[in-house]
């Protein structure tokens, strides 16, 4: 399309992105073109023109034009229609729908169109600003941004509670969103309605054409040549030198784990295909078979891993049979070789020469040394900075685990030279900063600690607009500390905080200012009687996790009456771990929400020990455990809450209560591979309630044979259960920790002999003798059987005639 032919963008913005293109083409970068009015004609029209521009000039290496959009809306649909007539049905463009985007990750476009119309999602801009290759164009389209800050979206839709309607949106969000576009290089914004260019691309007039570096593939090598000639970077090239390390299985009780670490569009998951493949074919080659076991959070994860395993073995002579479900790859299988995906959960059970876990920091650390237990060559791959990058902390906190490990080798390699574009890529810098996804923390200097030790720390409640619309730094700490200290962060995490009405901020601060504790809560209730019953009944309320899954589980809909707030995320800056942070900061938002007029805190979280001991130590009440583990993180959740009042309390016990006592019935299924730990911890830590053990004589009787006798539990086992139920829900401890222990393993979640000294790292005669004098003890303190006087009216029963 020539420059006089346009008719929404004029000659000046065609020139500037014509310009913009050959300079970006030159540099193998991206440009973007933003696209802004409330005419959807002008719209579609101006990203036809654009797109015309650019496939005038570009040549196309990748996979087309993308064209993405937004099904569930009417007009997203119509505009997607009249975009795909005006093109005339050019086999070169590719149209997905947001809710299939995942699909586009590992794929390479020359160019995208992103219809942010209806639904401006930061989940849906960090999965695809990443999609396209160098020298290629992005253009999207908004509403004049007048209109953007009044309508409400889909995603801010899913915000909304009960309590608060649409009119109590923030949108910071929107607002942020639109700022850094006018901030970054490599931006050109145009309003169509007006025809006139809002902000220029900026780009320097002169600009070094980039090369890449010739790459150098060492001379003495395992894997074939061929297979290192596919790579793109000398990064990939080192990484499969490194992947060589798991061709010799590991001498007995030893380990080879290597970690690889990449901001996203670096090639890992790519790389980690052909040296599986490479691998696959050399293990089959030596043991006539091998088996290759991938996982991660989902099948999506592993499709560019899949989709290079496959030209790998390809490369190397196989015939190669695909499974798919969903339209994911989920298994190739050749000549003796097996590479499939499994959960978690699954990939626990799996035999395997090599393991693959990819988006590792996904998953909680107990799952990732779970897969490490089970087999003895694993790759643990990562996203540092990017959609669902998880920051350095993945590393900082797993290798320190691992280290702790005996008889690990460990190889470690960060990935830095992008595939599809150069390095200071502008459109990643723009994505980067926009969603937060390279945020970390301040650095914690000798000075900080010596400020943590001296107490000199504040409780800090932010200004809501300032702390998101005016203070970057300060929110570039805070959100750091999340993306370093937890596992699973998305765009989306992001958007909540800063639009959902019910969400707050709070925060510890060094007094020099450094935010050392991020907290993140949910106001939630008070439920109208109404909404309370329809939760009894089995309804979802949005925004209302806690009232909601307390009156579903326990019926008590006045609950529903009282407010509280729910600590979505709460993080220490890993460097001060350890030293009472978390802990002050709960002491101070207690503080704040009573003298506010809240009636209760509460929280939901994968249960480990060390998260629920830290709870536990707060004096959280653990109140409701899901049935089911997470299938990502292999945890199951609980939900724990503190009453602020004694209104409160009395709701708070009887349901704690009630949770003890369906928890004891409830251990041999669904929670019979709940840690043991785990469930003293949470039955040491509820209320008791007083019961006495229902026993007959005859069970008396075989219970005293097993006690002071011959008789073995299995024959006893209806009698143990009765008081060991009894002893948990009066809260005694008149018995040690081993036995407490052996009575939730072998006694309530019914487990083999094998099975319970496995568990808790002990002998069987030791586990046997030791739950015997527990049988005595609990008889003794439990029925009032305690010498072989009182035996003997068990031990001779007769009928009365």
């Amino acid at each position: 399309m020539q420059a006089s032919k346009l008719v929404i963008l004029n000659r000046e913005t065609a020139e500037e992105l014509l310009n913009a293109l050959k300079q970006v083409k030159r540099s193998n970068h991206r440009i973007m073109l933003v696209l802004t009015g409330d005419n959807d004609g002008n719209l579609i029209i101006g990203a036809v023109e654009a797109i015309n521009l650019f496939l005038n000039v570009a040549e196309l290496k990748g996979e087309g034009v993308l064209y993405a959009y937004h099904a569930f809306y009417e007009d997203g649909r119509s505009r997607k229609e009249v975009f795909e007539k005006a093109v005339k049905q050019d086999s070169r463009f590719v149209y997905v729908s947001y809710h299939d985007s995942e699909m586009c990750l590992g794929r390479t476009f020359d160019a995208a169109i992103l219809d942010l119309i209806n639904n401006l999602e930061p989940n849906d801009i960090g999965r695809l600003s990443g999609v396209v290759k160098g020298g290629g164009l992005y253009v999207i389209l908004l509403p004049s941004f007048q209109r953007l800050m009044k309508i409400t979206t889909r995603f801010q839709g899913l915000l909304l509670t009960p309590q608060y309607g649409p009119e109590s949106l923030r949108k910071f969000f929107e607002q942020r969103f639109v700022s850094k576009l006018f901030v970054h290089k490599g931006v050109i914004v145009y309003d169509v309605d007006e025809k006139k260019i809002l902000k220029h691309s900026d780009l320097p007039k002169q600009v070094l054409k980039a090369k890449r570096e010739d790459l150098v593939i060492p001379e003495k090598k395992i894997l074939p040549q061929f297979i290192y000639e596919i790579a793109v970077t000398q990064d990939q090239v080192n990484v499969l030198k490194v992947l060589e390390k798991l061709y010799q299985k590991p001498e007995k009780e030893k380990k080879i784990v290597i970690v690889i670490t990449a901001d996203r569009g670096r090639g890992k998951s790519s790389v980690i295909g052909l040296g599986i493949a490479a691998l696959s074919h050399k293990i089959r080659r030596a043991k006539g078979r091998c088996a290759v076991v991938l996982t991660a959070p989902s099948e999506a994860n592993v499709q560019e891993l899949f989709k290079f395993a496959r030209r790998g073995l390809e490369s190397l002579g196989y015939e190669v049979q695909a499974e798919e479900e969903g339209g994911y790859i989920t298994r190739l299988k050749a000549k003796s070789i097996d590479i499939a995906y499994f959960r978690p959960l699954e990939a626990v059970t799996k035999r395997a020469d090599i393991v693959a876990v990819d988006e590792a920091a996904s998953l909680q650390v107990p799952m990732l040394f779970a897969i490490l237990k089970k087999h003895d060559r694993v790759i643990y791959s990562s996203t540092v900075h990017g959609y669902e990058g998880a920051g350095r902390g993945f590393s900082i906190r797993f290798l320190h685990n691992l280290r702790q490990s005996k008889n690990i080798e460990i190889y470690e390699y960060e990935m830095k030279e992008p595939i599809r574009y150069a390095l200071e890529d502008p459109i990643e810098l723009w994505a980067f900063d926009t969603l937060l996804l390279d945020a970390e923390p301040s650095p914690i200097t000798e000075d900080d600690l010596k400020l943590v030790e001296e107490g000199e720390v504040e409780y800090w409640i932010p200004d809501p607009e300032e702390f998101f619309l005016k203070d970057e730094n300060t929110l570039r700490e805070f959100f750091g500390i999340y993306i370093m200290a937890h596992y699973r962060n998305n765009p989306n995490d992001l958007g909540m905080m800063m639009d959902a009405p019910h969400h707050k901020v709070r925060a510890l601060r060094l007094k020099n200012g450094k935010v050392v504790v991020s907290i993140e809560l949910a106001e939630e209730g008070p439920l109208e009687e109404e909404l309370a019953k329809q939760s009894a009944r089995g309804a979802w309320i949005m925004g209302n996790i806690i009232p909601d899954r307390l009156i579903k589980h326990y019926k008590l809909i006045d609950f529903g009456r009282y407010k509280g707030l729910r600590i979505v995320r709460i993080a220490t800056h890993p460097d001060l771990w350890g030293k009472g942070l978390g802990s002050r900061a709960l002491e101070e938002l207690e503080k704040e929400a009573i003298k506010v007029g809240y009636d209760w805190i509460g929280a939901g979280f994968g249960v480990t020990l060390e998260l629920l001991k830290f709870w536990l130590k707060n004096n959280y009440l653990p109140v409701h455990l899901s049935p089911d583990r997470n299938p990502v993180s292999g945890e199951y959740t609980a939900l724990v809450i503190k009453p602020l009042n004694e209104r409160v309390k009395e709701y708070i016990n009887r349901m704690a209560i009630e949770f003890k006592r369906k928890l004891l019935s409830s251990l041999a299924e669904p929670y019979h591979d709940l840690s043991p730990r785990v469930i003293r911890a949470i039955l040491s830590s509820t209320p008791s309630a007083g019961i006495s053990p229902k026993l007959t004589e005859y069970q008396l009787g075989r219970l005293v044979s097993y006690a002071w006798g011959d008789m073995t539990l299995e024959n006893c086992m209806d009698c143990m259960r009765e008081l060991a139920e009894a002893y948990f829900m009066n809260g005694y401890h008149f018995l040690d920790e081993e036995q407490e222990l052996l009575l939730i393993t072998k006694v309530l979640q019914a487990k083999s002999w094998k099975v319970t000294c496995l568990e808790l790292d002990t002998r069987p005669s030791r586990a046997m003798d030791s739950l015997r004098s527990a049988a005595k003890a609990l008889c003794s303190e439990l029925v009032g059987i305690r010498s072989e006087k009182d035996m003997e009216r068990f031990l001779f029963l007769k009928l009365e005639g």
